[in-house]
């Protein structure tokens, strides 16, 4: 068996403001070495229970922190095959119009998702990207907006918050060493249950409804993950973003 982690930086625990998640800034390494020390302990808690591999994709495709490149944990290379494998969303930062979030985001600032009625985030395309391969989700973390977006998408997995925002920028964080062993607890009763491993599928046919940010709307309706990840990287690309997801849709 092999655990993936999908990891993004903004809700990883100790990230404290946003500013740090800026590569360019000098407390981009800070914020990496907290992406690390979480990466790590959920790594450590499913070796622990006998996971034989475990890879690390990052959600956006930045580099992997070197601190990370060991024989314990693999990058995730894309496509994912076929193996048996589980999957936790480490570090997830809520929709871009959450209330009271921390770093709110979906894919680039002023960008909105609805999909099937309910607004939607990055939280919800992970995990039905996930689902449509077939992957259990054992475990979602952010901050306390994302573990509210999980009640709407991950309502059956369990959900860590390991900080509360303040503002956009700015959020008080648990102390790393409580929010890490909360990780680890938690994950290690989710291993222990396979009643808790579930897989949330798409619905069929995908329709969801873009905002865009200079105003309008568009209507994406696609048969697969791949397909709308490929249609949304066109809409983020024309409005001036960085595409990220058609690497995944290969997959």
């Amino acid at each position: 068996m092999e655990l993936v982690i999908v990891a993004d930086l903004e809700g990883m625990s100790g990230v404290a403001e946003r500013a740090w998640c800026d590569p360019a800034r000098p407390e981009y390494a800070r914020a990496l070495e907290q992406y690390a020390e979480d990466v790590r302990a959920v790594s450590q808690a499913a070796r622990a229970f006998g996971i034989a591999r475990i890879r690390l994709l990052d959600w956006h495709g930045r580099a992997i922190p070197p601190s990370l490149c060991t024989s314990d944990i693999e990058p995730a290379l894309l496509p994912l095959d076929r193996n048996p494998r589980l999957a936790v969303l480490l570090g997830f930062h809520a929709r871009g119009d959450a209330p009271r979030a921390f770093a709110p985001c979906t894919l680039l600032p002023g960008l909105s998702i609805e999909w099937d009625g309910r607004p939607a985030g990055e939280l919800a395309l992970a995990s039905r990207w996930l689902g449509e391969q077939g992957i259990p989700l054992l475990l979602v973390s952010g901050d306390r907006a994302l573990t509210a977006e999980a009640e709407l998408w991950t309502d059956q997995t369990t959900a860590i918050a390991v900080k509360l925002a303040h503002s956009p920028d700015r959020a008080e964080c648990l102390p790393p060493d409580r929010a890490r062993a909360a990780l680890v607890d938690a994950l290690q009763r989710v291993l222990a249950r396979r009643s808790w491993w579930w897989v949330y599928r798409p619905s069929s046919p995908i329709d969801v409804t873009v905002s865009l940010p200079a105003g309008g709307q568009e209507r994406l309706v696609a048969s697969s993950m791949n397909e709308l990840f490929v249609q949304l990287d066109r809409l983020v690309a024309r409005a001036g973003g960085i595409p990220t997801l058609a690497r995944l849709a290969s997959s």
